[in-house]
């Protein structure tokens, strides 16, 4: 059935059981039959009376009304139900608050959204159970139509939590029902200084909990975090919600605004209310005061009187049992007892809603549109889930749009501004707020934060030690830290440092005023070129899973360095570009780093002609980088210009006498050689097994080189020398057998078996490697594998798993912008649709990718031509030259993903 859903203005109906949790720890079973009879009684009233049951909520329900005196009197009638029914079987009847309140909300995904459902929220959480009240609004327009005998209660204006303005309260009233209830429990009930918050609270129910839990048995806590992430917000929200916690009250002492310690126990006696009788000293009158009172105290932005605070609340916490606070700072007290509590960032979701809010503020025709629903994401991403941040940049819709703002984060510090004129002055602009947390600093601490500045996506604590030029560098990470600037992040063996983006273009800019940066962007260079050497040995050898997570932490930090080094040291810049190029291989991002290295190593040929040892040097470069191209690139397509590039690695490597990257390449070109028919190919193989067995110890190469023997004897038939070199290859892989090379054995030897026509020898091999790929997480490999899975099952006939597997993989490489890939997957479904009698299908498929493999000058491998020449010729022979030749310029003229979407469909 089709529930039509009021829409614009409506009225809102929420129940709920007053203590209902009380109830189910003692009488479960009782529960179960009462709640099930309470949901027929207000199911019923809400329906018959016209309402609509939005949804339940455990122990309640929410419910929406068209006319404002339908709701009125189905509350009045759930409230006469409830009473009439006997509940038996529980100690006393259910005692269930109603709220109504009549505004507008937005429907979407089943529920309403907005101020109305907030706001009729709030206004249930301070009814009584058996009692209804109404908000203003509900109570004017219904006024006049009330129920028989019934009548509104003045109940007078109440500030409600998380609500920008009072609200004043009705209470529905009737001869049948109980009219007298406790005083409403809002924040005016109980003492406090709490400001009234003029914008909405967005997010943070999961913090709100865990600190709130965290005062329940800690008597000091304290919110710290950077500036802008909302500290002093959360601890009011924390402080409004506890109030009926604390006897005495919520009390808020402001320590922004003082620059002396001398003056914060005055400020705290007038906040309290404490005055001074010299000679009794005014710290002794406060704590007589605070002695014997239940009272939360908020200490908001303790950073810059840290040492006094720290006193304060030691002295506080030690004579008066009573009390409890809840602080706010950029590190922590440092005091026995204190619990530390990290305020993250607003989750993604909260950062989103946030900046919608605050958008609508300041430019009420602000909406959330699919058009520009990434870039909001965008901007939210970028500036590291900071309120303070996203709040400054809501508040630019009123001159940018969100596509707009987004563009201009790079220059954040200058758009970022305007904030609120009563705010305080740091938080006034973005940059004004992190100039407060860096001029706390002392000297040294600045200087780290500054050269940590030139790192991208974290470091560790070897690299800082070796960027910092500081000898004290684990003393001053540590203050970093402290307060707020550095985070840390908990990994298997060592820690990790990060800085959020908003506070590293900071200390960036602050880097470059201070003429730093060159010299911290070349050590960090330096560093970076030592380590992408010691990633790519660490491949070649049986401790590559080890290091797989080095290379993901550290790929922005490469690429950092590598474009610094192309800009500043280009020579030196290829030995990174090829060591990067190759590291993007095993992380599924070898498109940039094939362009990296290009650039490179076009910028190297550029270079002035150099002489003697100078030249060797460079020669040897060119080699390694030519052969990363080369290896990294042979997935890629282009074929013949991967063959180009090994043949003048060999050549240079040849030259200058490297036997390494000469074995290395031969192997490779040997590789590039059993795709196109290219002359020499035997010979290369043959060559670099002598340079591994006779000339260089390297096992890596040596793998290459049995691997290459293996296949050379299966293509001229040797199945003897084929088994021999497989022998010695088992032998490797049994002593690393989830190593990088294993899995590019059981590639290798599958496809030789998938090529003899041994199936299901050839899929147990695809599948020992894909289990090694994924362990090593190589996306690459993982979608080669699965292709090749997808071979064996087209060519065994299983249709039906093929097109499964090939709709993965054929998205996958166009995640990958692997063009070449995604034409041979498009091939392949062809086959199918012949197989299947698509004629028509299969012809466009086939000249899509045939257009596609031009675009990208990669030609078909002389395996793959065997089943498109089979397909071709059954084509011609189903449909007519003028039918094919039509079809075929329709597929030639699609483009890549009007073609994909054809495969998939």
């Amino acid at each position: 059935m089709t529930v039509n859903f009021p829409l614009g203005t409506v009225t809102l109906l929420f129940t709920d059981i007053e203590g209902s949790t009380q109830l189910w720890e003692q009488f479960p079973a009782a529960m179960q039959s009462a709640l099930a009879r309470h949901d027929v009684l207000l199911r019923d009233a809400i329906e018959t009376g016209g309402g609509t049951v939005i949804r339940t909520t455990g122990d309640g329900l929410h419910a929406v009304f068209s006319r404002v005196s339908d709701s009125v009197e189905a509350a009045l009638i759930c409230q006469q139900a409830l009473a009439g029914e006997a509940w038996t079987d529980l100690p006393h009847p259910l005692r269930v608050r109603i709220s109504l309140h009549t505004g507008e909300a937005e429907f979407r995904d089943g529920d309403y959204y907005g101020s109305t459902p907030n706001r009729t929220a709030r206004l249930m959480s301070v009814a009584a159970g058996g009692q209804t009240l109404l908000s203003a609004a509900t109570a004017e327009l219904v006024r006049d139509q009330l129920p028989k005998g019934a009548t509104l209660i003045d109940l007078g204006e109440h500030r409600l939590k998380d609500l920008t303005r009072p609200e004043h309260i009705f209470q529905l009233a009737h001869p049948t029902l109980p009219d007298e209830f406790p005083p409403i429990k809002s924040i005016d009930a109980f003492p406090n200084n709490l400001p009234i918050q003029l914008t909405s609270f967005v997010g943070r129910q999961k913090e709100i909990a865990e600190i709130t839990a965290l005062l329940e048995t800690a008597r000091l806590v304290t919110l710290t975090g950077s500036g802008g992430t909302g500290k002093t917000r959360l601890a009011l929200e924390i402080g409004a919600q506890e109030l009926d916690s604390y006897t005495h009250g919520v009390w808020l002492l402001e320590l922004a605004p003082l620059v002396d310690p001398a003056q914060i126990l005055p400020a705290l006696a007038q906040t309290i209310g404490v005055q001074e009788f010299p000679p009794v000293p005014l710290s002794v009158s406060l704590i007589d005061y605070l002695r014997d009172k239940q009272l939360l105290l908020l200490l908001d932005n303790c950073e810059h009187l840290i040492e006094a605070c720290a006193r304060l609340a030691d002295d506080l916490l030690h004579q008066c049992a009573g009390l409890k606070i809840l602080a706010s700072s950029r590190e922590a007290l440092g005091i026995a007892g204190e619990i530390s509590y990290h305020t993250p960032s607003l989750a993604d979701s909260e950062s989103i809603r946030l900046f919608v809010e605050r958008a609508q503020a300041a430019h009420p025709k602000f909406t959330l549109t699919d058009s520009n629903a990434s870039s909001v994401a965008q901007i939210c991403s970028r500036l590291d889930g900071i309120p303070l941040a996203i709040e400054l940049a809501a508040a630019r819709t009123k001159l940018l749009s969100p596509e707009q703002i987004a563009s201009r984060l790079d220059d954040r510090f200058r758009l970022l501004v305007g904030g609120s004129r009563t705010a305080l002055p740091r938080q006034q602009t973005l940059r004004a707020l992190i100039d407060w947390s860096y001029d706390l600093l002392s000297s040294e601490e600045q200087q780290l934060l500054r050269m940590a500045s030139v790192f991208a996506g974290g470091w560790t604590l070897e690299a800082i030690e070796a960027v910092a030029d500081d000898p004290d560098v684990f003393e001053h990470l540590e203050q970093l830290v402290n307060k707020s600037l550095v985070i840390i992040e908990d990994r298997e063996f060592e820690m990790r440092y990060f800085m959020l983006e908003t506070i590293r273009q900071y200390a960036r800019e602050k880097l470059f005023d201070t003429n730093q940066g060159w010299a911290a962007r070349d050590r960090h260079f330096a560093y970076f070129d030592d380590l992408s050497e010691r990633i790519w040995f660490a491949s070649r050898n049986d401790d590559m899973l080890a290091w797989r997570d080095t290379a993901d932490d550290e790929i922005e930090n490469l690429r950092a360095a590598l474009e610094w080094g192309m800009a500043n040291h280009v020579e030196q810049a290829l030995h990174l570009a090829a060591n990067y190029c190759i590291i993007s291989g095993w992380l599924s991002t070898q498109a940039d780093g094939l362009t990296m290295v290009d650039t490179a190593i076009e910028q190297v040929r550029s270079l002035e002609p150099v002489k003697g040892e100078a030249k060797l040097h460079r020669q040897k470069l060119m080699a390694n980088a030519l052969f990363a191209r080369g290896m990294v690139g042979i997935g890629q397509g282009n074929l013949p210009f991967i063959i180009q590039t090994l043949q003048e690695a060999i050549a240079i490597s040849r030259t200058i006498g490297d036997k390494l990257t000469l074995g290395y390449s031969l192997e490779m070109f040997y590789v590039a050689t059993t795709f196109i028919n290219v002359p020499g190919g035997p010979e290369a193989a043959q060559e670099g097994l002598t340079i591994f067995t006779e000339e260089i110890e390297d096992r890596w190469g040596l793998g290459m080189a049995y691997q290459a023997m293996a296949r050379a004897a299966a293509m001229r038939g040797d199945m003897a020398e084929k088994q021999k070199y497989i022998g010695k290859l088992r032998e490797m892989m049994h002593e690393a057998p989830r190593s990088f090379q294993a899995g590019m054995f059981y590639l290798s030897m599958g496809i030789d078996e998938s090529l003899h026509g041994n199936y299901e020898a050839a899929r147990q091999l695809f599948e020992d490697g894909l289990e090694i790929f994924k362990r090593v997480r190589n996306r690459n490999f993982q979608l080669i594998m699965r292709s090749e899975l997808g071979h064996i099952a087209r060519h065994t006939g299983d249709f039906s798993q093929a097109k499964k597997i090939y709709r993965e993989t054929i998205k996958g490489w166009q995640d990958a912008g692997n063009r070449a890939a995604i034409a041979h997957q498009m091939e392949c479904f062809a086959y199918i649709a012949v197989a299947e009698e698509e004629p028509q299908r299969a012809i466009k498929l086939l000249s899509a990718a045939e257009a596609l493999r031009e675009r990208a000058n990669s030609p078909m491998t002389d395996n793959e031509c065997l089943d498109y020449e089979q397909a071709i010729g059954e084509l011609h022979s189903r449909v007519g030259d003028a039918d094919f030749g039509s079809l075929w310029a329709e597929g030639r003229e699609m483009r890549m993903d009007q073609a994909i979407q054809l495969a998939l469909n």
